[in-house]
C-alpha cells in the first residue's frame, strides 16, 4: 500500500480492534504497569521539566505521572490549544483540579496559563494509537501533535498497551520518531539510524 493516509487509516482501525478487546480492569492495570515503569526509569527521575498529556478513552492513563511529577516539584506542563494559530503549545500546570475541557474535549491548562518553553523540557510523555520498535507513532490524525513535538529536544517517550505495538507504522517524513516506548511488557527502545 504506498498511500500513506490509507495506510494510516487502516493501522489506526487495526490497532482500534485490538484495544476493543481490552476490558477496563485490563486496561488499568497496563496503565499501572507503563507508569510504574517510567516512574523507575532513569530518564523520569532525571527530568525537571516534562510535558505529559490528558489521557483519553483507550489510552494510557498517566494521570498518576502528571501527580507524581507534582508532588515532587517538577516543572509539569500539558498540552492547550491555541484556537487562532490552531495549534497546540505546552502550558505549565500547578494542579489537575485547575484543567477545563479544550477543543477535543481534552481537559488542558485553561486559557491563558503560562507557555512553558519547550527548548528546556527534558521529557515528552505522548500517546498515540499505534507504536512500531523502531519509534514509529500514529496519532489520531490531523498532526497536532507531532507540530507540537517537532520543536521539542528532549526525549521523546511513547507510552501504550501491548495491544497497541505493531510490526510497523506507517509513518511520512513530518512524523515525530520516539526516543523510547513504554508499554505493560517492559522498554521498547529504537536502534538509531
Amino acid at each position: 500500500m504506498t498511500d500513506p493516509v490509507k495506510a494510516k487509516r487502516l493501522a489506526r482501525q487495526e490497532a482500534r480492534l485490538a484495544m476493543g478487546r481490552l476490558s477496563p480492569s485490563q486496561e488499568a492495570e497496563n496503565s499501572q504497569a507503563v507508569c510504574r515503569l517510567i516512574l523507575e526509569s532513569v530518564v523520569w527521575r532525571e527530568a525537571g521539566q516534562a510535558m505529559l498529556y490528558m489521557p483519553m478513552s483507550g489510552e494510557i492513563d498517566i494521570k498518576p505521572l502528571i501527580r507524581k511529577g507534582l508532588e515532587t516539584g517538577k516543572a509539569v506542563a500539558l498540552p492547550c490549544f491555541l484556537a487562532k494559530e490552531n495549534v497546540y503549545q505546552a502550558c505549565v500546570i500547578a494542579n489537575l483540579g485547575d484543567l477545563v475541557p479544550g477543543k477535543f474535549g481534552i481537559h488542558e491548562p485553561p486559557e491563558g496559563s503560562q507557555k512553558m518553553d519547550t527548548m528546556q523540557l527534558d521529557l515528552a510523555i505522548v500517546g498515540g494509537i499505534a507504536f512500531d520498535g523502531f519509534g514509529g507513532r500514529l496519532g489520531r490524525g490531523g498532526g497536532f501533535f507531532d507540530r507540537l513535538l517537532a520543536d521539542i529536544p528532549a526525549k521523546k517517550c511513547g507510552v501504550c498497551f501491548d495491544e497497541q505495538v505493531r510490526p510497523h507504522v506507517p509513518v511520512e517524513r513530518h512524523d515525530v520518531k520516539m526516543d523510547m516506548i513504554a508499554t505493560p511488557s517492559g522498554w521498547l527502545i529504537p536502534q538509531p539510524a
